[in-house]
């Protein structure tokens, strides 16, 4: 039986009527959690983005979205998703009307606890016995020997980002190599040349993979103790468990005869070979690193990964939080905030310049989201360096932390300004009209995913598809990240309520809006705000 705690998502414009189901139920002893709360239908559906809540509690009266549409949707495209409808509306046509959108239960307002347990413990029983036919023996052998070889890809995967070893993982790996652990490890990446020119479609870069990895399984075919799999970015995984298999020669062998087909030229980072096989995440940070130099190196596609610059095993690591705001800044082609965050990333937290090798690290986690991002877009490097390779390799060999600050700032200034003027044009994207049409209404509070896409003609679920790809979040987040944003620079240089903050950012709901606050910050408004004077 699986113990997870159940989801639920509270929707209700009515403050108290949604803290009077917060404080209706001992949530935790029923095994159930609620992971968030929304004040319309629209609000719903862009939180249901986030996280796929299992109970949905929603009123029938709400601006904006009612409940009842909002069930129609709901019902559609999330099916297993236990619909209780709480209303103060005694009419027999509005309980018939939920029966007939599949609607599980019916409660009155104002809500019964006895009620309400009532209906929790049936909703319970009725999830845990349909997840229960899911957990019949039999029906999920016949799914996992279907899909076994994609499981253990999906595994590979994750053991090479993170081998932290544990009982689990020592489970996982015996069920996958039934023979015995291998020996040895040793990690290679390959990827299209090709796959960086920003003429490409998606679609014609996976058949592009696709082609490429179907060619280098054959050309191998008989080969033991190797395996061949596509990771999400485009990259062919090479896995070595032999101690004996000369993994350079191999790619030299390779590049020539996808070149001597296809005309096609492939891209090698080269990890090295390691004795313990818990060191995959090791070769694979090597592969990774290797595989940046020979983007930036057009006359050495085939790099092994040592250590002339010093960017490995230090114990470093970039400051996640920090990366993605820049990241997000890049995408959004935000130049001045890329210039105002840029330099803290180059600073210990005692407010000293990083090390050498440190700051090395940094740049080149950097450049290499840059040019990500400016293939993901279709701005070629040529049109930011007349020469790609020669200008990131003189970046990454600064004799000093403070000169790869500069430098990677200045290309990263230019990069994010020629992103902000590509998305003007209109032929480029029409997401970067979207953007623009959120920025401006911010302060409506019927701004969702639906209104966009009724906006600009568009179905929902493409528009909510082509930012995850485009700007890699979702437009939720997006939203929420703009108006907490905007909430910030409000507390900061105005004298404003917090219920008026709330409204000029287009939440009219002061105690949803304060959720929201504390959540994105850490801090209240109140605390936040002090420590803003």
């Amino acid at each position: 039986m699986n113990h997870e705690k159940l989801k639920v998502l509270i929707v209700d414009d009515e403050e108290l009527a949604r803290k009077m189901l917060l404080t209706g139920a001992d949530w935790n002893t029923m095994n159930m959690e609620i992971t968030g709360e929304a004040v319309s239908g629209q609000d719903a559906l862009s939180a249901m983005e986030e996280q796929l809540p299992d109970i949905l509690f929603t009123d029938i009266k709400m601006p904006y979205m009612d409940g009842m549409e909002l069930c129609n949707i709901v019902t559609r495209k999330y099916p297993h998703i236990k619909i209780v409808i709480t209303t103060a509306f005694k009419d027999f046509d509005y309980a018939h009307q939920c029966i007939s959108l599949g609607v599980s239960h019916f409660l009155l307002k104002p809500i019964n606890r006895n009620d309400l347990i009532s209906t929790l413990l049936k909703l319970r029983e009725q999830i845990e016995r349909e997840r229960q036919q899911w957990l019949e023996v039999d029906h999920l052998r016949e799914i996992l020997k279907k899909n076994f070889a994609f499981l253990r890809e999906r595994f590979l995967l994750e053991f090479c980002e993170n081998s932290t070893r544990s009982a689990s993982t020592e489970k996982q790996i015996s069920y996958y190599f039934p023979e015995g652990v291998p020996i040895c490890i040793q990690v290679t990446l390959l990827e299209s040349h090709a796959s960086h020119s920003g003429n490409l479609t998606e679609e014609e870069r996976l058949l592009q993979d696709m082609k490429n990895l179907e060619f280098i399984k054959k050309y191998m075919e008989g080969t033991k103790d190797v395996e061949l799999f596509a990771d999400n970015n485009h990259h062919l995984v090479l896995l070595n468990y032999s101690p004996n298999l000369q993994v350079v020669t191999l790619c030299e062998q390779l590049k020539r005869s996808i070149y001597q087909t296809s005309g096609n030229e492939i891209l090698f980072g080269i990890g090295n070979r390691y004795d313990s096989f818990y060191q995959a995440e090791t070769s694979w940070q090597e592969a990774l690193e290797s595989l940046k130099y020979s983007r930036y190196m057009p006359d050495q596609p085939i790099v092994v990964y040592q250590n002339d610059i010093h960017v490995q095993n230090s114990g470093w690591t970039s400051p996640p939080a920090e990366l993605e705001d820049i990241k997000f800044y890049i995408k959004a082609g935000l130049p001045d905030s890329v210039q105002k965050l840029l330099p803290s990333l180059y600073l210990t937290q005692d407010g000293n310049l990083l090390s050498l090798e440190h700051a090395r690290i940094l740049s080149m986690t950097l450049l290499s989201s840059a040019v990500n991002v400016a293939n993901d877009i279709g701005i070629p490097l040529n049109d930011l360096f007349s020469d790609p390779g020669s200008s990131f390799m003189q970046i990454l060999l600064k004799p000093s932390s403070r000169d790869l600050c500069n430098e990677t700032g200045a290309f990263l200034t230019r990069l994010t300004t020629q992103i902000a003027e590509c998305r003007t044009n209109k032929s480029k994207s029409a997401l970067w009209d979207i953007l623009q049409y959120i920025q401006a209404n911010l302060t409506d509070a019927s701004l969702s995913l639906g209104s966009v896409a009724e906006t600009f003609h568009m179905n929902d679920s493409y528009l909510s598809r082509t930012f995850t790809k485009e700007l890699g979040f979702s437009f939720s987040k997006y939203l929420n990240r703009l108006r907490m944003e905007r909430a910030i620079t409000l507390l900061s240089t105005t004298d404003l309520k917090a219920y008026q903050i709330a409204e000029a950012v287009g939440i009219p709901d002061a105690y949803y809006f304060s959720n929201c606050f504390k959540k994105y910050t850490g801090k209240s408004v109140r605390d936040y705000r002090k420590g803003a004077t």
